[in-house]
Parts: C-alpha cells; sequence; structure tokens
C-alpha cells in the first residue's frame, strides 16, 4: 500500500472534520429552529464521519489490495458533506432577515 495514497484518505478524513467544526461555529451564532436544525445536521456528520473511519481503519489493516476503492468512496463522501453544508450555509443566508 502507498503512503501517499494512505495521506491522501486520512486527508480527506481531516477535511470532514474541519467542515464539520465550522458549521459547529456557525451554529453558535444561529438561533431559533435554524439552530436546531444545525445542531442535528452537525450530529449526523460526526456520526457519518465516525463511521467513515471506522471503516477507514478496518479497511486499510483487511484489504490494503482495495485501498484504491475506499479512498474512492471517501472522496465520493467528502464530497457530498461539502456539498450538504454548502446548501445548509445557503439557505441558512437566505432565512436571516
Amino acid at each position: 500500500m502507498k503512503k501517499a495514497k494512505l495521506g491522501k484518505a486520512e486527508q480527506i478524513l481531516r477535511d470532514m472534520g474541519k467542515s464539520i467544526d465550522e458549521l459547529i461555529e456557525k451554529a453558535k451564532n444561529s438561533k431559533g429552529d435554524l439552530k436546531n436544525e444545525m445542531s442535528e445536521r452537525i450530529d449526523e456528520l460526526k456520526r457519518n464521519r465516525e463511521t467513515l473511519e471506522s471503516k477507514f481503519k478496518s479497511f486499510r489493516e483487511d484489504h490494503a489490495q482495495d485501498f484504491d476503492r475506499l479512498e474512492n468512496s471517501l472522496q465520493k463522501a467528502a464530497d457530498e458533506v461539502k456539498e450538504t453544508l454548502q446548501n445548509f450555509f445557503k439557505k441558512s443566508k437566505e432565512k436571516r432577515p
């Protein structure tokens, strides 16, 4: 297994964590229903990240030869998280008076 591949997948997981941290900071400044909705999204994203981290660790240990497939899945998941965050931030901006 190539170290560069491991580094890229691990970077994707770190980037997901940073995106969640950004959302947490934005949620602190939100009010009412928007704050509740953001809190629910944050919890969902944390669970998804934890699941991905667990799968990544297990896969890396058990199936090194299939690492490329996991890396692609992680990239897709990271792209989905980014899209979700962008849509949510856009929605939160639209709700502000």
